[in-house]
């Protein structure tokens, strides 16, 4: 998985603030860089994993995020509608579908950023997003 996605992700998710907290006004709250979802407490207790720990350890959150990403990925593919879901969910309606597209359009444009700002140049879209997988291999 790219680092410079988790990074994205955690900009847009936290600005990189280690202890932040977030509330869902559906699922509870969001906790740390990668705003895990409280929804997921309950299946990361049985790996060890506390709420406290996702504010406290860095590594830990994005581990925990990327986990999820994974997940997503797993689901849909590498594309940026699995990006999406990390924020959006999977369920499959219009407003979900465009919360998903907005996410995702967000990400890559802070990705793209993070990119440029190492050299690194990609494609330039308005429509859509281009496939994960060639942005990942630049």
């Amino acid at each position: 998985m790219d680092p410079d996605l988790l990074r994205a992700i955690s900009w847009k998710e936290s600005r990189y603030r280690v202890n932040a907290i977030g509330i869902n006004p559906v699922t509870g709250y969001g906790s740390g860089l990668m705003q895990v979802d409280s929804q997921h407490f309950n299946e990361l207790a049985r790996y060890g994993i506390k709420p406290e720990h996702l504010t406290t350890d860095p590594c830990m959150n994005i581990y925990t995020g990327a986990y999820y990403l994974a997940i997503a990925f797993k689901k849909w593919g590498v594309t940026w509608e699995a990006v999406g879901a990390y924020n959006a969910g999977f369920r499959k309606t219009e407003r979900q579908n465009q919360r998903r597209l907005a996410y995702a359009s967000d990400v890559y444009r802070i990705y793209t950023g993070i990119k440029s700002s190492k050299g690194i140049r990609l494609p330039a879209t308005k429509k859509s997003l281009p496939e994960i997988n060639s942005v990942q291999n630049n």
